[in-house]
């Protein structure tokens, strides 16, 4: 029996050892958000915590049988937080911000379309309207926005049409779906892998030109999740320490050796 009950032992050791494991999931997420507060329309990433399913575990009852439970250990999923962040005014002729849902749609090099809340964007040497990144930004049809030579200033109406010196140029295009979570984080946004529905915003989305939308990310709150982090992750080790010591001892006694 006495494998039994140091089974029972090495299960809160393993269980500690899991959620250190998933606290330094969750710091990661912290360390993201922290580096990317200042990021115009980055959207947070958050993480839950849920229960799995380890197998079972053996110990010995007070009546000397050898009894089995089912043993769960802790999980973590990560997932997105798509809320707005708040718009700040830049005035800058290439900043447009969302207000309402949907997304700006990017096209790369490679033809693949990236949608994003960052419209901090800028005219490439060809005079094509292109994100940070350099990825096209795509109008309402799908074509890339070419600016006019010495057309004057950019203005930009509610609903994304572009002009310049009073001559509209383009539609911004905006694209929403219905189901975020199927939207996988990428550099320079986010990308639908299976290739989704994605249409116009369902509701009364505007853009706001010379604006740009902030990130949702609070740093203070952040910090203040580190420290909790932090404390978590030291109860833990101090927790495996003292049942290590304590596994220690019975396998001493057990071995006549108290």
């Amino acid at each position: 029996m006495g494998c039994l009950v140091n089974a029972q032992m090495l299960e809160g050791i393993y269980q500690n050892a899991a959620s250190m494991s998933g606290l330094q999931n969750w710091n990661d997420a912290i360390a993201q958000n922290i580096a990317q507060s200042s990021t115009p329309g980055y959207k947070k990433a958050i993480l839950s915590f849920e229960g799995s399913d380890t197998g079972l575990v053996g110990f010995q009852d007070a009546f000397d049988r050898a009894v089995y439970r089912q043993a769960i250990g802790a999980g973590t999923k990560g997932a997105v937080d798509f809320s707005s962040g708040p718009i700040r005014i830049t005035n800058d002729q290439f900043d447009f911000a969302i207000e309402g849902p949907g997304f700006f749609e990017l096209r790369t090099p490679e033809g693949e379309f990236v949608y994003t809340r960052d419209g901090e964007f800028k005219s490439n040497d060809k005079g094509e309207l292109v994100s940070k990144q350099g990825y096209h930004v795509m109008s309402d049809d799908r074509t890339v926005i070419q600016m006019i030579p010495d057309g004057g200033v950019l203005t930009g109406d509610i609903d994304g049409t572009i002009r310049q010196g009073g001559q509209k140029i383009a539609q911004i295009g905006l694209r929403d779906l219905d189901d975020y979570s199927r939207m996988v984080r990428s550099h320079g946004g986010f990308i639908v892998p299976d290739g989704g529905e994605i249409g116009a915003p369902h509701t009364n989305t505007i853009l706001r030109h010379g604006s740009l939308e902030d990130s949702n990310v609070s740093a203070t709150h952040e910090m203040i999740n580190l420290i909790n982090v932090s404390r978590a992750f030291q109860i833990n080790q101090k927790v495996i320490q003292n049942q290590d010591e304590l596994t220690e001892r019975a396998i001493r006694h057990l071995g006549g050796h108290a």
